[in-house]
């Protein structure tokens, strides 16, 4: 079985119950996306949260820049029931990253993609870069929040047990600026559990917040 198979299935719903009620008391106005969009004065007119859950931090975002296209995907059909009932301006679906086929092409300014590429399915990670690029506009900017680590690497994911299910690190910011068309802004480590920035060498603890800038000429 995939693991984008298992996610839409139960585990998406899973991570929901467990994560809904702290998400909900969290006050998004020092959260690390936030202040990032905020230090670099990111403009936006339409929004793409990837891994949005219920759209709490969607919902923030919607209050700071009131007139833009908010939206946001997930695979749990649970946090899209809830998050389409509680914030009635957002529009959420349930879907995954590797195909946004009812978004047109260059459809957002800011994609943001916070702890998803570490569960997606290898067979389709390339493919899930690219719904990205396709979907975000050039001059655009991409957010990345995801694990960190100093090499590759690949652990099983505990929340699954049915079959061998992995969570995999990597620098996915990598993957973008690989082509060329995207420019790095901006690339902080932080601890996993207290979202403190520190000098130490313990890599497999640590979070990467990423800011890239889509420019497909910049580099020619």
């Amino acid at each position: 079985m995939k693991q984008k198979e298992e996610f839409v299935r139960s585990e998406a719903d899973a991570w929901f119950e467990r994560n809904k009620a702290v998400l909900l008391e969290k006050k998004f106005d020092n959260d690390i996306v936030v202040e990032l969009i905020k230090d670099y004065q990111i403009q936006s007119n339409s929004i793409l949260e990837v891994g949005s859950s219920a759209g709490y931090k969607l919902n923030y975002l919607k209050s700071i820049f009131p007139d833009c296209n908010a939206c946001g995907i997930d695979p749990s059909g649970k946090a899209i029931q809830f998050g389409t009932e509680k914030y009635p301006e957002l529009e959420l679906r349930q879907a995954t990253v590797d195909d946004m086929s009812f978004f047109d092409d260059e459809s957002f300014d800011l994609v943001i993609v916070g702890f998803v590429f570490y569960v997606v399915d290898r067979n389709l990670l390339v493919k899930s870069m690219a719904e990205i690029d396709r979907v975000l506009k050039n001059k655009g900017n991409l957010i990345i929040l995801d694990f960190f680590s100093d090499k590759a690497r690949r652990n099983h994911y505990a929340h699954i047990t049915s079959f061998d299910a992995f969570s995999y690190k990597h620098s996915y910011e990598q993957m973008f600026l690989a082509t060329n068309m995207y420019q790095l802004l901006d690339k902080s480590t932080l601890d996993h559990s207290t979202r403190i920035k520190h000098a130490d060498d313990s890599y497999s603890e640590k979070i990467a917040l990423s800011l890239l800038k889509k420019d497909i000429n910049a580099c020619y």
